[in-house]
């Protein structure tokens, strides 16, 4: 059973209980009682959203400076904190493939990264595997349009100008992060996010 599974399964109950305890106690502590119960579950949801967003921005920043720098051989030990599982392997092969090819970003620019927000579009029956094990999922954009990949010739690589959207999936890992460990994107003409 996903964590999520069991998270809704522990609400659930609590509601439950809540109810019947409130039941008891007449109107106004039923309403003391639900309002409480509420905000505890808002808090926790606002409180994993923010975490998603400090994960989701050292990521950003992270993968942008090794594009800058040309890829790498090996992922650094810091993108471990932000990436685990598929999602650890697809980062580290393309700044591979970028290194090996000797491409980089183009040298003093950045893409500009729009969101996150929680995601809350359709289902993807790809990935139900990693929908179910997600604690949350979020969407964010890459727009690099000013923010070339660079050939080995220094020339701009086609169709490396464009926009992202993006779709992470975020779990904690085994000491207690936050961590993307499945994602999907694709090339749009304009975020679907607000900027």
């Amino acid at each position: 059973m996903s964590s999520r599974s069991m998270r809704a399964g522990a609400i659930a109950l609590a509601a439950v209980m809540m109810s019947s305890m409130v039941a008891c106690s007449g109107p106004s502590a039923s309403e003391k009682a639900s309002a409480s119960f509420h905000n505890s579950v808002s808090a926790a949801r606002d409180a994993l959203f923010e975490e998603a967003k400090v994960t989701n921005q050292g990521f950003f920043d992270l993968d942008e400076s090794l594009g800058l720098a040309g890829g790498v051989t090996e992922l650094p030990a810091e993108m471990d904190q932000y990436v685990m599982g598929n999602a650890r392997g697809y980062v580290e092969n393309l700044l591979q493939m970028v290194h090996r090819d000797h491409e980089r970003t183009a040298p003093n620019t950045k893409a500009i990264l729009i969101g996150p927000a929680v995601y809350d579009g359709p289902k993807m029956p790809a990935l139900a595997e990693a929908d179910a094990r997600a604690e949350i999922v979020i969407e964010r954009c890459i727009d690099a349009r000013q923010s070339p990949q660079l050939n080995a010739q220094g020339n701009p690589i086609e169709g490396s100008d464009n926009v992202l959207h993006q779709i992470l999936f975020l779990d904690h890992d085994k000491d207690g992060k936050l961590k993307i460990f499945e994602t999907t994107s694709g090339k749009v003409d304009s975020c679907p996010l607000a900027a």
